[in-house]
């Protein structure tokens, strides 16, 4: 079972004086437990088998652990060794355990623990590290770098690139209430929430029904989607708390960060991929545009839904996503990379598609 935790702020701060998470700003590290769930076990219990093992650090917030690895040697010979863990030991109130191959965690007492994800942690050790000497120059880069939340959007840019990318945002002061970004109008700017709270409003082109998409709070961004579609809002964002957001104009987004982000995949190679189970097809139109004809084999996810439904996506998938033309698939890429899923935009839409559809029956 799951329950809060309000110790996770002290939890950051103490796990910042070890060695493997000191390169981690405060406000990264925070929201990466806080991503997280605190769980509970009963003495007996397995937390983390051999295969989870090996890609999730665990830290131990109360009870005793055993941790036992097992390996062979260069003589066929199989070999075991254990160790405990207690949370009280360390007068830190935690204990660590970083993930190892091989390794079988058990709880002797009942125990509160949290797992955090290596492959997570690695991003953003190895992120503040190809940052560091910029941030030694410059310390308000620093602080505007590590606002963010999730690499994903920033991960695959020339560093130089992503740089200038924070270099070029200016400040912009938001009251409550004041309407940043409305459904319907030109994008022109992408958007970065330094402090404050904001909202996202979206109404159903085809209901006309209009509802609260999502919340946004600082280190989160918007305003991707219309300017790569070279199109219209698609939500409205007001903010219900006054803070700053940090502005990338549309000129500098489509310089520095548009040209290198969305990876593109032509017909051929996209069916090979999907053919040997390599990849799967995620369709970004409305419905109705599927159910008239689609992909065999494609997911829908609406590119307005994707944002509410990334996380019931496979996260070690590949994912090939189209829409008609191959214009709102770019948008729907990027937001699923900026979430840290490998996803590619086909070319040209499944108007270009030229090999098998399903089409809706008379």
């Amino acid at each position: 079972m799951t329950e809060p935790e309000p110790r996770l702020h002290d939890l950051a701060k103490h796990l910042r004086a070890t060695k493997l998470f000191k390169h981690i700003p405060l406000p990264q590290l925070s929201h990466l437990l806080e991503s997280g769930s605190v769980a509970s076990a009963r003495a007996g219990e397995i937390l983390l088998d051999e295969g989870e093992s090996e890609r999730m650090h665990l830290v131990l917030l109360a009870g005793e652990i055993e941790a036992e690895r097992s390996w062979t040697a260069p003589d066929g010979s199989d070999h075991v060794v254990a160790r405990t863990l207690a949370a009280e030991e360390t007068g830190a109130g935690f204990a660590f355990l970083g993930s190892a191959s091989r390794a079988r965690v058990r709880a002797l007492t009942d125990v509160r623990y949290l797992a955090i994800d290596g492959d997570i942690v690695d991003e953003l050790v190895g992120w503040n590290q190809r940052f560091a000497e910029d941030f030694k120059k410059d310390p308000e880069l620093l602080r505007r770098m590590g606002l963010i939340k999730r690499i994903g959007i920033f991960h695959d840019l020339p560093m130089e690139n992503v740089s200038e990318t924070f270099k070029r945002m200016h400040q912009r002061p938001v009251q409550a209430g004041e309407t940043v970004v409305t459904q319907g109008e030109p994008g022109d700017a992408y958007y970065l929430i330094d402090t404050g709270e904001a909202e996202v409003i979206r109404t159903d082109p085809f209901t006309d029904e209009t509802a609260c998409v999502a919340h946004l709070g600082p280190g989160d961004g918007f305003g991707e989607e219309s300017l790569l579609q070279e199109g219209l809002r698609n939500a409205t964002v007001t903010m219900i708390a006054p803070g700053k957001l940090l502005v990338l104009n549309k000129s500098d987004f489509d310089e520095l960060v548009r040209p290198t982000f969305v990876e593109e995949i032509t017909a051929a190679p996209a069916r090979e991929l999907i053919d040997t189970g390599r990849a799967t097809w995620i369709d970004c139109r409305y419905d109705m545009e599927y159910e008239e004809s689609r992909i065999p084999g494609a997911r829908l996810m609406p590119l307005d839904s994707i944002r509410s439904q990334v996380h019931t996506l496979d996260p070690d998938a590949t994912y090939i996503v189209y829409c008609r033309s191959g214009r709102r698939s770019k948008a729907a890429a990027f937001l699923l990379r900026e979430r840290n899923l490998k996803a590619m935009s086909l070319v040209g839409g499944n108007a270009a598609w030229p090999f098998e559809v399903e089409v809706a029956s008379a």
